[in-house]
């Protein structure tokens, strides 16, 4: 099972889907992860319960590859 989950409405939806994939992080798509507010400002993903978010696609991938280790 996906490790992540990201939401088809978080900012920069398609960069952020080309560069999970790129650096091939496990990862399915929802259409809703029920924090709107959160998803459509910043780029945000989902790892279990918790919420995982940045203002760019580079700092959120740091903070996996952090959070990997």
């Amino acid at each position: 099972m996906a490790k992540y989950v990201v939401c088809k409405h978080t900012l920069n939806y398609d960069k952020l889907v080309e560069n999970l994939n790129a650096n091939n992080i496990e990862f399915k798509t929802k259409d809703c992860i029920k924090k709107c507010s959160k998803c459509r400002s910043k780029i945000l993903i989902k790892k279990d319960d918790d919420y995982i978010s940045a203002k760019t696609i580079e700092k959120l991938l740091l903070k996996l590859d952090l959070d990997n280790n």
